[in-house]
């Protein structure tokens, strides 16, 4: 088979985007260009066995739809093809994915959609619209996809065309289709077949250059070697040794993989956003005005900058910045400014009645106090939040910042309180938190009123009752391409009056490769190895 020599050593190991974002009057950023290197200095990596190889997890599914180890969802992204594909700007790539052309109706609420009919799986079987249709009802049903298709009444096929309809008009709704095709009764195999640029082998340890790919003769490998480690320690040396090729890494987290040799480092946006929900029942920030104040109480620069590491970008808005709707005025008009926040809680009425220095609390009895959960999975957060104390401290406010585990915080969020002592409960006023939004920003699951009908997928526990969100949100995605940023301003005003939650910004994560191998990379959230047809790779 004559193939281009493209060789270099890596791939990407979880969700990913890379960044060459423009657009909505903020600088664009770039992310298929190294922005640091660490370690020795030598000119080029090395690959120990002059194989391409990924890492891989069989304690873990394989399955597209339901796959949730990050090195396994890398190798799924090189074995099945997503129906669309979706740029670092978070708006489709035209010509990309199974999906060519698209229109929706008037009322947003009715899809049809055109797809290529010379796409084939791996056994030779054309793709049709009903393992298309099949695929996006194992996404409505998988954990992975938890919500993201809730609007979704019914998908039918012809032999060209997907018809979606929708209980809720959304004309963004094609940005969410980023999600992989399998054929139809294969969904229960541990490998269910694809259409992808690889197959797997019979043994299942090897990726295979699929030559009825659209692009074959393009492919930088003939075989990608599924190699196994599964500590943080063996999956490090592995890669320092040049064992295994890429890896994905979040810098903010827990699992955050520190890398001693020469290497390049690549930063891609995503939509995992950190904020502040209020609890609105609580004597403190059951007020509009207290609520709005705080907004301007939060270094989203300090976020980015100090405690992500430079891997976070700032936004008081809940949209990444470099997207087309990006309300650039607004977010700027929320920056941080405490004198501004101490300036507004004064002019609401809060005194100092004994000249202590500290803002009496809205009873009157002792010191304003905010309490603040959070999550201890992150050191980022920890720092985050302690220097919010700081900084309110200097207005005369005290902040208790209470670490819990995984498990208790989700049971005070639940519960409404926090149990300090066996016989001991507290109202918390506020919760640091993070979700992964998806690539509509829709906010509805974080804003919607709680009730029965809702409460699994609602992850709104701040108390508020007030349905207007969900009417801005609703307009928003209803919207044309045209009234699409009019619309989503006059949500985040509304966001902004009102702040039963405070956007901090969004996390980016990173491509780890060795320094010199491998050119080309132009990854985007949900497919982290889109392009891999031109990369270029050098094993030698």
């Amino acid at each position: 088979m004559k193939r281009k020599i493209k060789r270099t050593l890596i791939l990407l190991v979880a969700l990913a985007l890379v960044l060459v974002l423009a657009g909505c009057g903020r600088a664009s950023e770039t992310g298929g260009i190294p922005t640091s290197t660490g370690g020795r200095d030598i000119e080029k990596g090395y690959s120990a066995d002059h194989v391409f190889s990924l890492n891989s997890n069989s304690n873990f599914s394989f399955n597209p739809s339901v796959a949730t180890n990050h090195s396994n969802q890398l190798i799924c992204s090189l074995v099945y093809e997503n129906l669309v594909e979706v740029d670092n700007n978070f708006e489709i790539i035209e010509g990309a994915g199974l999906i060519r052309e698209w229109t929706v109706s008037e009322d947003g609420k009715t899809w049809t959609l055109t797809y290529d009919t010379t796409h084939v799986f791996h056994d030779g079987t054309p793709v049709t619209g009903n393992d298309m249709r099949m695929s996006i009802e194992y996404c409505i049903n998988s954990d992975r996809y938890t919500g993201r298709f809730a609007s979704v009444q019914g998908v039918s096929y012809t032999d060209s065309q997907l018809i979606i309809a929708l209980g809720i008009p959304n004309k963004q709704f094609i940005k969410l289709l980023n999600v992989p095709v399998v054929k139809v009764g294969t969904n229960g195999d541990v490998h269910p077949m694809g259409s992808g640029p690889y197959m797997y082998n019979e043994e299942g340890t090897q990726l295979l250059a699929f030559n009825g790919y659209n692009g074959y003769e393009n492919l930088p490998v003939d075989v990608i070697y599924l190699k196994e480690y599964s500590t943080a320690e063996d999956i490090i040396a592995a890669f320092e040794d040049s064992y295994v090729d890429v890896i994905i890494n979040d810098p903010s987290s827990y699992t955050n993989l520190g890398y001693a040799s020469s290497n390049e480092i690549r930063a891609f946006p995503t939509t995992n956003m950190h904020y502040i929900a209020f609890n609105e029942t609580s004597d403190s920030c059951r007020y509009n005005n207290v609520r709005a104040a705080l907004q301007y109480a939060f270094d989203r620069e300090y976020l980015a900058n100090e405690m992500l590491h430079g891997n976070g970008v700032a936004s008081a808005v809940p949209m990444y910045p470099t997207c087309t709707a990006y309300p650039t005025a607004l977010a700027d008009s929320l920056a941080f400014d405490l004198e501004k926040c101490r300036m507004i809680l004064q002019n609401f009425g809060l005194k100092d009645s004994d000249d202590n220095g500290m803002f009496d609390s809205m009873s009157g009895v002792g010191d304003l106090t905010f309490t603040m959960i959070l999550c201890s999975d992150s050191s980022a957060k920890a720092g985050m939040a302690q220097k919010f104390a700081q900084d309110m401290r200097t207005i005369g406010i005290t902040v208790k910042i209470y670490e819990l585990g995984w498990e208790d915080y989700l049971k005070a969020l639940e519960d409404g309180e926090l149990e300090i002592s066996e016989n001991r409960t507290v109202d918390y006023d506020m919760y640091y938190a993070e979700v992964k939004l998806r690539n509509d920003f829709d906010m509805t699951e974080l804003l919607q009123v709680r009730d029965e009908d809702n409460e699994k997928t609602n992850i709104n526990f701040t108390n508020s009752h007030d349905s207007s969100y969900e009417t801005y949100i609703n307009n928003y995605l209803a919207a044309t391409d045209a009234a699409r940023a009019t619309a989503y301003y006059a949500f985040c005003y509304y966001l902004s009056q009102n702040a039963t939650i405070i956007p901090l910004g969004f996390e980016k994560q990173q491509i780890i490769t060795h320094r010199g191998v491998i050119k080309g990379v132009d990854a985007n959230a949900g497919n982290p190895l889109y392009g891999f047809p031109n990369w270029e790779i050098d094993l030698s």
